[in-house]
């Protein structure tokens, strides 16, 4: 086959420039395309490295270029009263190319294209204020005329995040190219585009605009709704968009699956996540979103290609010489439980404000292990809460910021008992740390996150496939829950460590056998298998079968969890409101509002949670109930005269 990948940051060629995991999992990925045998080609912008790139290897002009004045209808909403309506985006492009391990890497050099050298990416502050900001959108429109003038018919082109392909799609239909898109990350399932924008530029390409038609999401104005709209975007699930005629906002994924031959998902968690958002805060909404219904109408082309964790980490030897020789040589007592935690510096998505809290607890409270934390960042953190965890506990904390050695990081995963992993927010779609760290021995206790799902840890430890244990979900920022589940659960698995030997053999035995499953040459056979079914005009699903696990809730109604019952009152100018839950750990009342506004309700000593709002002329309540198990569920509760 002849594949083309194209994204907007293929760099996993030179350790120095990458910028996310995005590149490395594509360059793993090409190299058992091309090792397979196949004809393998990227396409991305040039970002101004050709000087770098030319002392390293040899860069050839291909001799294609492209000048093209785009037409770019801006949101007045975002770019406000100093920019017109629509403006033009004058863009060159010149195609170079490189080759590295026989595989041949074009760059489309210009301007615009080669700004932001350092970060690739322009940077947030600049929506709105500066039209750099449009590069991906450029690079959108070059890499389309680029494969129209270059890409046989029948090859693959393969797309990788639907933020900076959204156009793209829709833009080579037609062409006779068999297009996949892999969704990398977990943004917002309704992520939007403005609509004018979208079908300007594609007619502008030649392409058909209304691929864009028909996707409004409904009024959404009903009084619950309203609370969750305001509530939700906190939970970084959901972004808002304002109802205004004549500015409509399309959906980026409903967008993209129109136009694709199959949409690929890193994990069936991912992809289970994806089509019904279930249990989560988010789930009661989602059911309504046009985004929703253009998934689940083209299930067929919803597929799971995966991901994997770098050959060096499968066969990572596990001993206790190593064991001795490595927390010794920290200053540690090899005699002690063990814990790792390996990921970037990122306290909310990583959950590890709260991991900081728990450990801090479970030290406080006499408990005595070894913690081993790699927080990378590109400066040292100032974060009162690490700080103080190895101010007080030195001669058990070890931390580290900077980057590690490989080979570093395997003597820390190896030498250690158990590995955490408390992401929130759904947003690891597979976590390729967590991975490695399982595959070098270390129990998992982490998040029951979907996207993680496939590593096998399990609520209940007595469940014969468990590789560890998993804590419910959280969707909070600074979340006491999430602390408290946590702390639980280390002593939970601490104890099991001192009584019970052989149980912790036999999850530490599951849990390298599941983190070796993962490979690249497993994960680059199901995208061939899912390649040549789209080049056969055949359902793509069907390739990968057992790459899938059971979406819940594709068909019928899903059975909803308890959300419990409640009473609201009027009391003088106040409400009394007493939520009865068995199951429920958190109840809150949501106001609409910018931004949401939040009373949580207060157990009682008579079991319901409780509270008075005073100053509240109301008839009726959005109540969000958080459960034990980490479930969310929305009810509204009619208020009535005391």
């Amino acid at each position: 086959m002849r594949i083309i990948e194209c994204h907007f940051e293929f760099s996993g060629f030179d350790d120095h420039l990458v910028k996310a995991g995005t590149s490395v999992y594509l360059w793993n990925l090409v190299r058992q395309f091309k090792a397979a045998g196949h004809e393998v080609t990227a396409v991305t912008p040039a970002h101004g490295l050709l000087p770098e790139l030319r002392e390293k290897h040899e860069v050839t002009d291909l001799g294609w270029e492209a000048t093209d004045d785009i037409p770019v209808r801006l949101d007045p909403l975002v770019w406000g009263e100093g920019f017109p309506e629509q403006v033009t985006l004058s863009v060159t492009a010149h195609a170079h190319q490189i080759s590295v391990d026989g595989i041949d890497i074009v760059l489309l050099s210009g301007e615009l294209l080669d700004s932001y050298p350092d970060s690739f990416y322009p940077p947030g502050a600049l929506e709105g204020k500066d039209l750099s900001f449009l590069k991906p959108l450029a690079f959108q429109v070059m890499a389309a005329r680029y494969l129209a003038d270059n890409a046989e018919p029948g090859t693959v082109v393969h797309l990788h995040e639907p933020l900076y392909h959204y156009l793209l799609p829709a833009a080579l239909d037609g062409r006779g190219l068999n297009v996949v898109s892999t969704v990398q990350t977990n943004m917002p399932v309704n992520k939007k585009v403005y609509g004018p924008e979208v079908r300007a530029v594609l007619a502008h390409l030649g392409a058909d605009p209304s691929v864009a038609d028909g996707l409004a999401d409904p009024p959404l104005d009903s009084n619950l709704h309203r609370a969750m709209r305001a509530f939700l975007p906190r939970t970084l699930l959901y972004q808002d968009y304002p109802d205004r005629p004549g500015h409509d906002y399309v959906s980026m994924l409903a967008l993209v699956v129109r136009s694709v031959a199959a949409m690929d998902f890193l994990s069936d968690g991912q992809l289970d996540h994806f089509l019904t958002q279930a249990e989560t805060p988010f789930e009661q909404l989602f059911e309504q979103l046009a985004v929703r219904r253009e998934l689940r109408a083209r299930a067929g082309q919803l597929v799971v290609g995966g991901c994997a964790i770098g050959d060096e980490w499968l066969d990572v030897p596990r001993s206790e010489e190593r064991r001795q020789r490595t927390l010794s040589g920290l200053g540690l007592d090899p005699g002690l439980p063990t814990l790792f935690h390996n990921a970037r510096y990122s306290v909310q998505h990583k959950g590890q404000k709260e991991l900081f809290r728990a450990v801090r607890r479970l030290l406080d409270g006499g408990e005595r292990c070894n913690v081993l934390l790699h927080c990378l960042a590109p400066r040292p953190p100032q974060d009162e809460d690490l700080d103080e965890l190895a101010a007080r506990y030195p001669e058990l904390v070890r931390i580290d910021t900077g980057p590690m050695a490989s080979a570093d990081l395997m003597d820390w995963a190896a030498s250690s008992d158990l590995c955490v992993f408390p992401s929130k927010f759904e947003m690891d779609t597979f976590l390729m740390a967590m991975g490695e760290a399982m595959a070098s021995g270390a129990i998992p206790i982490a998040t029951a996150q979907r996207g993680m799902r496939h590593f096998g840890h399990r609520a209940d430890l007595d469940d014969p496939a468990a590789t560890g244990l998993a804590v419910p979900r959280s969707f909070r920022v600074d979340d006491p829950l999430l602390v408290a589940d946590l702390h639980e659960g280390l002593l939970r698995m601490l104890e099991l460590i001192r009584k019970d030997p052989a149980r912790v053999a036999e999850l530490r035995e599951r849990a390298v056998e599941v983190g070796r499953r993962f490979t690249w040459g497993a994960a680059a056979a199901r995208f061939l298998a899912v390649f040549a079914a789209c080049a056969a005009g055949t359902r793509p699903a069907d390739a990968t079968p057992e790459a899938h696990g059971t979406v819940a809730g594709l068909t019928g109604v899903r059975e909803r969890a308890d959300a419990g019952h409640g009473t609201a009152r009027t009391v003088s100018d106040a409400i009394q409101v007493r939520w009865y839950g068995e199951q429920a750990a958190r109840v809150e009342v949501v106001f609409d509002g910018q931004p949401a506004r939040v009373v949580p309700l207060e157990p009682g000593a008579d079991a319901p949670f409780e509270g008075v709002l005073t100053g509240e002329d109301a008839d009726w309540l959005a109540v969000l109930v958080t459960r034990r198990d980490g479930r969310s569920v929305w009810a509204d509760l009619a208020v009535r005269p005391g």
